[in-house]
Formats: C-alpha cells, sequence, structure tokens
C-alpha cells in the first residue's frame, strides 16, 4: 500500500474546503448546519470590575457566588457559532432567570450580530433580584439554593440542529440581607446599641455595645464592651438592626419608630421588621469570639412586642452554644435557623408556619446579671439567608397512563389516576378538564368522563370535591402540598372499533396566572367484543317481602358489546321455596333468549315471589345473563340484589274451656292456655293478667314465656284459680294477654269466665299444748277456732273424737252448735277436758265442726297431749319409810333420783300429789328441790319431808296403816312429765305396849288414864291459846306444801276445832279428790284404857260433800285485821269470810299468789 504523505493529506483539506465554498450556494449552506456550523452558550458571568458578585465559602473549601435581594448586578452572557462558515449568520439568544419552583421571573432577550464560524458575542444586563432564595445548614455552614440564570441560544432563530449546547444555567443563592458591622452608619440598614427592660418596654439608653476597629470583614467589629472593659452587670443591652430616619416619624412599609432610642439618641430611630409571612425560612449568619461570664449571655434575637424575655416575644440563639473560639481574632462561623427555636416554644399552635408569620426586630442581644462579667464577645459579619414566599406556581403532574396508551372493548371502564402536586409557596386554585376526541362521547346529558379529585384542606383533613363533572374546580392546593385525582373514562356500549385521543389539562382558576399549568394525553383504542351490562335503577336492597308476598324489581338487559346477541336469563336465590319470572313493563311474561342489538337495551322487571315461611333476614338473588352463541361474553352479566324479609310478628292463645265453675272453697284449679308463635322469628312474650275483681286472686305462674321458635313454635301458660275462701258467688271475669317483648305492638288476648258457687266451707285450728299433763288432776279448759270459710252466714255443729283416758266437754255451745258466724269471721269454742289416772302417752283430741248449711262439709281440728311420762325425765323411787314416831317434827323424809334424760338442759319443778296421806301426815319438798335445772344426763338429789302428830299415831284405827304419795317431776323446757309413787308405814303409837296390857284383868278406876287425859286436855288449852296469839300477832306459817295439793289437812280441823277446815280448793297442776272423813276429835273419850276397837280403812269412809259447809270459825283464831287481801277474783269457790280469816294467807301461798 502506497502510503499518503503529510503534504498531500493537507492538499486535500484544502480543495474540500475551497469545493465547499465555492459549489453550494448560499442560502444551502446557511441550511445545512450540522458539526461545522454549531451554535452554543459558552458562559454567564455575574457582576463587572466595579461590582461583583458576593462569594461564599463552603465547608469544603470551594467558593460560590451569591447576591442580595434588591441589589443591582450585571449579568452577561456570551455565545459562539462554531464551525469553519465563512458565512456570517446572526442569533437570537437570551437569558432568563428562572424561581426553583418553575416559573420565569424575567427574560433578557437580544440578537447577536452576523457571525461566521470560530466567533462569538457577549450582552450584559442590569438585574435585580427581587425574591431571595438561599439556605443556610446550620450545621455545616453550606449555602444552597437560589435563582436559576439560564442562558440560551435559539436555535430556532440559527437552524442549529445540534441543540445539547444551546443552554447554559447557573444558579445564584439570594441572601436577604447583609451588615459588615462596621459601626453604625447612615444607610437603611444599619445596628444601634439601645438598652432595654429586661421584662420589655421601650429602649431607656444607649447601651453597652461598641463598635471597635478590625475584624472578619471590613474595618471594625462590634463588641460588648469597649477595648480592655468588661460589659456592664444587670444589662439587658440590643444591637439592633435599624436605621435614621430620613423622613421624622415615618419609617416606611418595613420599618417602625423606636420612641426610646430616639429619645436616647436626639433623631428619629427606626426599626427595621422582619415580617416572617412573607418568608417560607430564614437563618442567620455571624463571625464571633470572646466569652462572657457564668450566668450571663450574648444572643442572636428576634423580638417582637413588648420585647420580653418571654419565649413567646423573644426567640434567642446562645452564641456560646456554638464553643465559638475565645482568642482574639480567631473568628469563628456561627449560624441559627430561629425556627428550630420557635417550635420548641410548646404554646405553638401551626408548626407549618414559619415563625408564626409574626414580624419581629432583629439584632444580638447582651443579657447579664449581678454578678461577674468579662470583656464579652466579638462579634461582625451578619448576614441573613432566606427564601421569600411569592404568589407563583407550578404544578408536578404525575399520572399512570400506559406508555402505549389504553385498549378496551365497549362498556369498558378507564381509570387515570394522576397526583398534581403545587410547586409554590402559596395555595393554589386550579381546574381540572378531560375530554375524548370522539365528540359524541361528551353528550353533556350522559358524559363518558367523571373526575374525582381529594385534596387536604387547610385544616389537614381530607376532603373529596363534590363536582365530578368533565370540568371541576378543585379548592386551593396548599403550597408544597399535593392532590388525588381521578379522570375516568367509560367506553360507550356498542362503540365502534376506532382510536381516539384522551386528554386531561390544568389551568390556573386564580385569574392571577391564567393559563394552562400542565397537560396529559394517552391513546384509546376500542376493541371489538359481545358484551351484556346488567343494571337496576333500585339500590343494593331492591325491596322488602315478607313471608308469600311478591314484588317487583326492576332492570335493565343491555348489548353493551359491538355485535347483536340473543341472552338467557336465569335467577338463583340463597334461599329456598323463593320463585322469579321476567316480565315485560307491562306485566307479560318474557321468554328467553332475549334478543337485543348492539349498543341497544331493554327495560324488564323480575316478578319475585318469597317463600311463604320466610325468616327475617337478607335473602340475595342473582340474575345472570348467558349468551351461549357469543362464546367469550364480557361485561356486567350478573345483577346481584337483596331482599330484606321484615320480621312478622304473629301469637296465637288457645284453651279448651274459657268457662268455669267451682266452690270458693281454698281448692286450686289450674288452667292450661297454649301459646304459640305464628311468626317467622324467634319470640318472647310479656304475660299479663287483667281481673274484674282483684278478689278472685287469679295468677299466672310466669311473667313471661321462653323463646319460642318461628313458624309454630309455642308453649303453655299456667294460670292459678286460688279460689279463694269466702269468696262471693258470682260471675268473675278475667283476660290473659301476650304482648312481643321486642314489638309492643304484637299481642294476643283471650277472656275467661270464672263462676263461683254458693259454699260451705269450715277450718277448725289445731292448738298447740305448750306443757305435759299428769293424769288425775283437775280439769282445764282449751280454746279452738272454728272459722266460717264459706261464701255464706254458717252455724255449725260441734263433736268430739276423744282418746282413750280423756274426759272432755264444750262448755259454750248453744244446743250443741256455735252461734251463727258471718263469712271469714271466727267464734272460739271451749273444752274443758281432765285425764284419768293411769293415762300416759300421747292423746290426740279431735274437734269436729260441720256445717249446718252442708251436712257434708266438716272439718276438724286437733290438739295433742303429753300425758304422764314421755321419759325425757326419769325419777328413780325408794323404799318404803315406817314412820313410828311424831317426835322430833320434820325428822322423816325420803329421797329420790330425778335424772335429765333429754337431749338438752331442762328446768324442772317439783310436785307432790298427797292423795289420801294428807288425812294423817303433812308432807312437803324440800325447799331448794322444788325448781331447779338439769344438764343433759345430770341427776339430782330431791328431799320430802313428812310431818306426823302424835295425836294421828294415837289414834290410828289399827296398829299400822299404809299409805301413798305421787310425787311429780314436771319438765318447763319441754312437755313432759314423771312421776314415783312414795310408800309410808305409820306405826300406832303403843301398839306393842297395848297388846302386853290387854290381859290385864283390873275393872278399877284406871288413875295413869285419867291423869293421860287431864294432861292432854291441859296441853289442847296451851295450844290453842298459842295458835291464837300467833294468829293474832300476823306471823307466818310454816310452808308445808305437802298438806296436800287438794287443800289443808283435815288433821287441823281435828287440832283445832273451833274453825272449819278449809274447803279443799284444787291447786294448778294438780287432780282434785275429795278427802276422806276423819275420826271426830270432839267425840267422848273411852271410859277406860281398854284399846279402843279397830278403826275402818279410809278406804270405806263415806267421802264429805265436796265443798262442806264451814262452821263458825272460833273468834280467838282470826280477824279481818289480820286477813290477807282478797283476790282481784273473789273469794275461792265455798270458801266464807271467816275461813278466808284464817286460811286465806295459806291458800295465797299454796296457789303461787302469796
Amino acid at each position: 500500500m502506497r502510503r499518503i504523505t503529510p503534504l498531500t493529506l493537507v492538499a486535500l483539506m484544502l480543495l474540500q474546503t475551497l469545493a465547499m465554498g465555492i459549489g453550494a450556494p448560499v442560502s444551502a449552506a446557511d441550511a445545512r448546519g450540522g458539526q461545522n456550523d454549531d451554535w452554543k452558550v459558552v458562559r454567564i458571568t455575574i457582576g463587572n470590575a466595579s461590582s461583583s458578585a458576593e462569594v461564599w465559602t463552603q465547608s469544603n473549601g470551594t467558593t460560590l457566588d451569591y447576591l442580595f435581594e434588591g441589589d443591582k448586578i450585571e449579568i452577561g452572557m456570551e455565545i459562539q457559532r462554531t464551525g469553519g462558515s465563512f458565512s456570517a449568520k446572526t442569533s437570537d439568544a437570551m437569558i432568563q432567570i428562572i424561581h426553583p419552583i418553575g416559573y420565569v421571573m424575567e427574560t433578557f432577550a437580544w440578537t447577536s450580530g452576523d457571525l461566521i464560524g470560530g466567533q462569538s458575542a457577549s450582552k450584559s444586563f442590569v438585574w435585580t433580584p427581587t425574591a431571595a432564595h438561599s439556605i443556610l445548614n446550620t450545621t455545616t455552614n453550606d449555602l444552597s439554593g437560589g435563582l436559576i440564570l439560564r442562558a440560551i441560544v435559539d436555535k430556532d432563530s440559527n437552524n442549529d440542529d445540534r441543540n445539547e449546547n444551546d443552554m447554559l444555567e447557573k444558579t445564584v443563592p439570594i441572601a436577604i440581607m447583609k451588615d459588615s458591622f462596621d459601626g453604625t452608619t447612615t444607610q437603611p440598614s444599619t445596628f444601634m446599641s439601645a438598652r432595654y427592660p429586661t421584662n420589655g418596654g421601650d429602649s431607656t439608653g444607649q447601651g453597652s455595645w461598641q463598635d471597635l476597629s478590625g475584624g472578619a470583614v471590613g474595618s471594625k467589629h462590634w463588641g460588648n464592651a469597649a477595648e480592655s472593659n468588661n460589659y456592664p452587670s444587670n444589662a439587658h443591652d440590643r444591637l439592633v438592626n435599624s436605621f435614621y430616619s430620613t423622613s421624622g416619624q415615618n419609617c416606611g412599609p418595613n420599618a417602625q419608630l423606636d420612641p426610646g432610642m430616639s429619645q436616647t439618641y436626639q433623631y428619629y430611630i427606626c426599626r427595621n421588621i422582619f415580617y416572617s409571612s412573607n418568608y417560607i425560612s430564614s437563618q442567620i449568619h455571624i463571625q464571633a469570639w470572646g466569652s462572657v461570664a457564668a450566668g450571663d449571655s450574648v444572643s442572636i434575637e428576634m423580638w417582637r412586642g413588648s420585647g420580653s424575655q418571654n419565649i413567646n416575644e423573644s426567640i434567642v440563639y446562645d452564641i456560646s452554644a456554638a464553643n465559638p473560639s475565645q482568642a482574639p481574632d480567631q473568628w469563628t462561623r456561627l449560624s441559627w435557623d430561629p425556627q428550630v427555636t420557635y417550635l420548641q416554644n410548646p404554646y405553638v399552635t401551626n408548626q407549618n408556619v414559619f415563625l408564626g408569620g409574626n414580624s419581629y426586630s432583629m439584632g444580638m442581644v447582651l443579657r447579664s446579671d449581678s454578678s461577674s462579667a468579662s470583656g464579652g464577645f466579638h462579634v461582625d459579619d451578619w448576614i441573613q439567608f432566606g427564601v421569600r414566599k411569592v404568589q407563583e406556581y407550578t404544578l408536578d403532574i404525575s399520572c399512570d397512563a400506559p406508555d402505549n396508551g389504553y385498549s378496551a372493548p365497549p362498556s369498558a371502564l378507564l381509570s387515570l389516576y394522576c397526583v398534581v402536586t403545587n410547586n409554590g409557596y402559596s395555595p393554589a386554585a386550579i381546574r381540572a378538564d378531560s375530554n375524548i376526541s370522539n365528540i359524541t362521547w361528551m353528550d353533556p346529558a350522559n358524559p363518558m368522563i367523571r373526575q374525582d379529585a381529594v385534596y387536604v384542606n387547610a385544616a389537614g383533613y381530607s376532603i373529596l370535591v363534590p363536582d365530578h363533572d368533565t370540568s371541576i374546580l378543585i379548592p386551593p392546593i396548599q403550597g408544597g402540598a399535593s392532590i388525588d385525582l381521578w379522570v375516568n373514562l367509560t367506553v360507550p356500549p356498542g362503540a365502534d372499533v376506532q382510536q381516539l385521543t384522551w386528554q386531561l389539562w390544568l389551568s390556573d382558576a386564580s385569574g392571577q396566572n391564567a393559563g394552562e399549568k400542565a397537560r396529559v394525553t394517552a391513546s384509546v383504542g376500542v376493541t371489538e367484543q359481545y358484551g351484556v351490562s346488567l343494571s337496576s335503577t333500585v339500590g343494593l336492597e331492591a325491596g322488602s317481602f315478607g313471608p308469600g308476598e311478591y314484588g317487583m324489581v326492576p332492570f335493565r338487559l343491555q348489548n353493551s358489546g359491538n355485535r347483536d346477541a340473543s341472552f338467557n336469563l336465569a335467577t338463583t336465590f340463597s334461599e329456598d321455596d323463593w320463585s322469579a319470572l321476567i316480565v315485560n313493563e307491562t306485566g307479560a311474561p318474557v321468554s328467553s333468549p332475549v334478543y337485543v342489538g348492539r349498543g341497544k337495551s331493554i327495560n324488564l322487571q323480575l316478578n319475585i315471589t318469597a317463600a311463604t315461611q320466610a325468616n327475617p333476614g337478607t335473602v340475595s338473588f342473582n340474575l345472570r345473563a348467558t349468551c351461549p352463541s357469543c362464546g367469550a361474553l364480557f361485561g356486567n352479566d350478573v345483577l346481584v340484589r337483596n331482599i330484606e324479609v321484615p320480621i312478622f310478628r304473629e301469637v296465637s292463645l288457645q284453651t279448651d274451656q274459657t268457662d268455669f265453675s267451682g266452690a270458693a272453697n281454698g281448692i286450686a284449679r289450674k288452667v292450661y292456655i297454649s301459646i304459640a308463635n305464628t311468626g317467622n322469628d324467634d319470640e318472647q312474650y310479656d304475660l299479663s293478667l287483667t281481673q274484674q275483681n282483684w278478689q278472685l286472686g287469679a295468677n299466672l305462674v310466669s311473667s313471661q314465656t321462653a323463646v319460642m321458635d318461628a313458624w309454630d313454635g309455642s308453649s303453655i301458660i299456667q294460670l292459678n284459680l286460688p279460689m279463694p275462701i269466702g269468696l262471693s258467688p258470682g260471675l268473675y271475669g278475667l283476660t290473659i294477654k301476650a304482648t312481643s317483648v321486642d314489638d309492643p305492638s304484637v299481642f294476643a288476648s283471650i277472656p275467661l269466665t270464672v263462676d263461683i258457687l254458693d259454699t260451705a266451707a269450715v277450718h277448725v285450728s289445731d292448738e298447740d299444748a305448750d306443757q305435759s299433763y299428769i293424769p288425775g288432776e283437775s280439769a282445764q279448759t282449751m280454746s279452738f277456732e272454728v272459722r266460717n270459710d264459706g261464701n255464706s252466714i254458717d252455724r255449725f255443729t260441734m263433736s268430739l273424737d276423744l282418746p282413750t283416758g280423756m274426759v272432755a266437754e264444750y262448755t259454750n255451745l248453744y244446743d250443741g252448735k256455735t252461734p251463727e258466724i258471718a263469712t271469714g269471721t271466727s267464734y272460739n269454742v271451749s273444752v274443758r277436758f281432765s285425764f284419768l289416772d293411769g293415762t300416759e302417752g300421747q292423746l290426740t283430741l279431735g274437734v269436729i265442726a260441720t256445717s249446718v248449711n252442708d251436712m257434708n262439709i266438716s272439718a276438724t281440728g286437733s290438739a295433742t297431749y303429753l300425758v304422764g311420762s314421755q321419759n325425757w325425765l326419769k325419777i328413780i323411787p325408794t323404799g318404803i319409810l315406817v314412820i313410828d314416831d311424831a317426835d322430833p317434827v320434820e325428822a322423816w323424809s325420803m329421797t329420790v333420783t330425778v335424772r335429765n334424760q333429754y337431749t338438752t338442759a331442762q328446768s324442772v319443778s317439783m310436785n307432790l300429789d298427797n292423795g289420801e296421806s294428807s288425812n294423817w301426815i303433812q308432807s312437803r319438798i324440800a325447799n331448794s328441790d322444788r325448781t331447779f335445772s338439769l344438764a343433759v344426763e345430770e341427776e339430782r338429789q330431791v328431799t320430802v319431808i313428812f310431818t306426823v302428830s302424835k295425836t294421828t299415831l294415837n289414834n290410828l284405827g289399827q296398829d299400822s296403816l299404809f299409805t301413798n304419795l305421787t310425787l311429780w317431776a314436771q319438765s318447763q323446757t319441754v312437755s313432759d312429765a314423771a312421776s314415783t309413787t312414795l310408800q309410808l308405814e305409820l306405826i300406832k303409837t303403843g301398839a306393842q305396849a297395848s297388846g302386853d296390857g290387854a290381859s290385864s284383868g283390873s275393872d278399877g278406876i284406871d288413875v295413869v288414864s285419867i291423869l293421860m287425859w287431864v294432861g292432854f286436855i291441859g296441853i289442847f288449852l296451851v295450844g290453842v291459846g298459842v295458835i291464837f296469839k300467833i294468829l293474832s300477832e300476823e306471823e307466818e306459817e310454816d310452808d308445808y306444801g305437802g298438806w296436800g295439793a287438794e287443800g289443808y289437812e283435815g288433821s287441823v280441823e281435828a287440832t283445832y276445832g273451833a274453825v272449819a277446815a278449809a274447803p279443799t280448793v284444787p291447786v294448778a297442776g294438780a287432780a282434785y279428790e275429795a278427802p276422806k272423813a276423819l275420826p271426830s276429835l270432839h267425840s267422848s273419850m273411852p271410859p277406860a284404857p281398854a284399846p279402843s276397837p279397830p278403826m275402818a280403812a279410809p278406804e270405806q269412809m263415806a267421802p264429805p260433800p265436796a265443798y262442806p259447809a264451814p262452821s263458825a270459825p272460833s273468834p280467838d283464831l282470826g280477824s279481818s285485821d289480820s286477813a290477807p287481801p282478797v283476790p282481784a277474783a273473789g273469794l275461792p269457790e265455798g270458801w266464807t269470810m271467816d275461813q278466808w280469816n284464817v286460811y286465806g294467807q295459806m291458800w295465797l301461798e299454796q296457789n303461787g299468789q302469796a
């Protein structure tokens, strides 16, 4: 291969260039462009030699240009035409100021002169930034943000087809303001020192801040005190961002007059105001070195109101927290975001509003206490960064539209979901519009497009926009906030196969920024298919049918596809026994299949019949459309609706008999009533009873039924008719009502009639004998209640059912009958009764009452008596006692043992039944043994003391006499009484000596006998005198309870014959028995000492009258003055006052009334 030399190559290139310049016309060369005719932006410049941009040094050492809002600055751009074209051409170019939210703030356009390849052109403009946009990172002190300077060379003006270098951008942070802290100047923004009260108020002096030479920037800086001096104690000194007013007291819209500083400096001083409502954020930067004493602080401050130290009025940043250098002139960069401090206030209510939207004064503040001080801090280089709030906005819209568009058959629903974001800082009101390129789909009466927007209101709640048309107004979207927007497109039924364009665009609705803000376009293709749509004008709950009822459900059958078809319709139910029939609008049945042309529809009805025993609740049905000849069938081929079956409540009451009759005899009757739940839900019923006359006393066993199953669940209601005793004859009506617990308006009732007949009825009470009885005692009385339980006045014949051993009789009857007893009242009959000797055990007495009105009606009352021993007490007997001498008095006694055989302790009372023994002896129970208590199984010795007179022993009718007494132990705890027999043998005095003397045959005068009688008579007279004296002195007699339960012994009469013996009156609990007669003590003395013939046994003596008339008492034995008071009931039966004067006291003691 031959090589091309460099010289040859150069020659070829020159020839090519020459050919290009000669062979082509100028116009063709201009249009060709390409790599040899490219236009580009070379650079963007900020500032000039006299006024340059500020330079910020980042934490990594790099630098960044930044500007201040309101400061004029020169900006420029340079463009170049590249390539080797020798044909001159101009180009349009511009510089745009773009806000970061996306809108163009300003445009500087220009046109270059004619340029050939390789030539460039530049242009400068004066620009004043109007909106601050800078963000300082307070942790790293890195600066970011800024407005965008966009330089563009217009490709349309220069036919440039290489466009990647047609634009160049440069971001420039725009700060709010700065002060180099070179002391107080006459500029509209400077700093002045002033002292303020700690608790707020106007300035009171110049304060301690001093401008000192040197600094981080400029020639001066501010310090807390003069060089080599300390700041003052108790200071609250501010370095205030302010200025000298050139308009008197008029400080303008961005400042306010400070009266205190004006007074101090003798010149109107205005404080600059920072309106936080105009900004989104702000940061403050300074440089500082130094320190303060403990308890003191130097801070960056923003304050409002009175300027007190309260967090609501003063927001501060203590620069000591940043740990600045303490070495002289070793400056430390510090920065502060006041919003961070502001949000620490617990009273902040809206954290999304920068600094609460309030207005603040700014500067530095020294706060010192009364303790030590130091030289303080040195501060320089004040810069405030921030982002100003602008009213303009842009929108970002992000949608889920497929990249290749939509493809759908007729009746399909297409949904476009978008998120719309407001990039601005202020609320933006927008309008959303959507359309489709087929104008027939946009019928206002039936649009195929629906929009749904959800926005967040100012309170933070999500709200659905109520408008859903093709054009909707969306309420203002907060700055930086987003909304959700759904746009739904329904392909019309029967739509032809076609390709369409679907659009959504957003435009400003505030009237301030008119124009479109965003647009989204998507393609829509309609495909071919068979389709069906079943719909109904009724909601999901299509109706309410009771059991066995029917109703119509309208529906529409639509051929939603784009091909003709015939459809079969079938209905299924969720419950059995439901049916449905397809009918047309006139009610005529419609047979399947049903032909419908493409895109067409017909209105039909579904005639539904409910099951005859439909239970309450929801029954769902499906109406399904099928097309056997269509193959695949798309669309809504099933219509689902619900039928609500209401609760049907019904109840019935039945009984075999509604009329009843009976006697008012207290024998209850029961009536059973069937209750049936004939409704379609389980039910429970409250039961109530209404009586025409409450005296009937009818009642229901239950006030509520159990839960009864639906459809003939049943239960039984029991009605009690007590047939109350004494209820007046007549008809009594009552009604039973059953009321639904869940629905009181549902109830059923049944009336009943009760015929009360004339009724005879009687009741005899049962009585309790609360004591035990001793056989042979005197008669006692007990009352029994006889009550007329019939319903008319009645008398009752009384009879007794007597047990063996008992004697009883009525004492207050009339011809054996009670008096007339009114209905419901009673009469007490009295029964006198006693028990024969030897009777023992439990004896039951029957008291029988028989109605005179109805001899078949009778009643029996009873009382059970415990007679004798029940073996709960036992007396262990002792042997016979032989008495052969009367001296000493009370020398004779017998002791028995009493035992408690009951399960608990008993209180025991001892009594004596003397019987005939009282004719010969006196007996009594020892005082300490009359009453006592015995524990279980405890025993006690009881002593009975006997006294016999010599006269009795001398005058016995025989040599020995046997006599018996009965000793009773009666329980006071239970009904029981035990007894034992005490046997005594009396030996006649001298019985043995008389036997020896019987053989004497002397017939002469017995001198010894005469002397004995004389002595006896003397003793007798002395005794009478002694007795008379005792009675006259009202001395108390000895208590000889053993003188007999029947009265005082006849021996008293034998001894004191002047007064008749007291009548024998029964004592309580002692059986009465008349005493046998005693030999007369007044009979003549025997003429000789020969033994008298034997006396007849006491059993053979004839008893005296029960109540003998006493002879006149001796006036020496008693008088009315010494007699006890007569009882309230009068003298005992058969007594005279003479007898009472002598024996009354003893009677009272014996009967427990003393």
